[in-house]
């Protein structure tokens, strides 16, 4: 268990992440989740793409009951479960694959995702590159939620402008959900979406905004979408 430890705080929680560069760390769209996440004692939890294990880890703090991980990575799951023990958190299913595909036709109360959203045409690393229009493995997530949740469950998503907010929101009412925002942030792009300018202001659906500084930024709402 080499490697440099960070610690994020969400509310009075602590979380201990052990840094792997090739393994999706929390990001500024993750901690936004990470706030609006109010999980009931008891709840069955889902986290797609899993990551380091952030999200799963902290909805065990909050009380989860149990709490089912799944990542198509398999240094991912390993990393998770070793920052699962870093935490001291033990009712963490870690499984191996591809979004829904673990857990075939199990139902929970509470899905969580980050799904990886950057635009391109060309392969970027997996756990960041979206496809094409940013929205591969985004409308995955939503079209396949509902058959994996209870009654009145919900699916809890960050949705950045530039693969399309308008379209996701109408996704997620055709999918069969109610829909409302919970958070909204606008983030300066990195230099990999600098570098994809040209690219993104060519995809229909894309959106970002230039901020004081002359910065081009993305706008991101925290979505939660509930099964009728």
């Amino acid at each position: 268990m080499n490697g440099r430890i960070v610690e994020y705080s969400i509310g009075s929680l602590r979380i201990k992440i052990r840094v792997d560069r090739k393994v999706y760390m929390p990001s500024t769209a993750t901690l936004c989740l990470a706030r609006n996440l109010k999980v009931a004692k008891g709840t069955r939890v889902l986290d797609l793409g899993t990551g380091s294990g952030f999200l799963a880890i902290l909805s065990s703090k909050l009380g989860a009951g149990e709490v089912v991980a799944t990542d198509i990575s398999a240094r991912a799951i390993k990393a998770a479960k070793l920052n699962a023990i870093l935490n001291s958190v033990n009712n963490i299913d870690f499984k191996l694959g591809s979004l829904y595909g673990p857990v075939e036709s199990e139902q929970f109360d509470l899905i969580i995702s980050n799904p990886p959203m950057t635009p391109s045409r060309k392969p970027l690393p997996r756990y960041t590159w979206g496809g094409f229009d940013g929205r591969a493995i985004l409308d995955e997530v939503i079209r396949g939620a509902p058959a994996h949740l209870k009654s009145d469950g919900r699916l809890l998503i960050p949705i950045i402008s530039i693969v399309g907010i308008g379209r996701t929101y109408k996704l997620m009412v055709e999918s069969g959900f109610k829909v409302r925002v919970l958070d909204y942030l606008i983030h300066p792009f990195g230099n990999k979406l600098i570098e994809l300018m040209d690219h993104l202001s060519r995809l229909p659906d894309s959106d970002y905004i230039y901020d004081s500084f002359g910065r081009p930024c993305w706008r991101l709402l925290i979505f939660e979408a509930i099964k009728n």
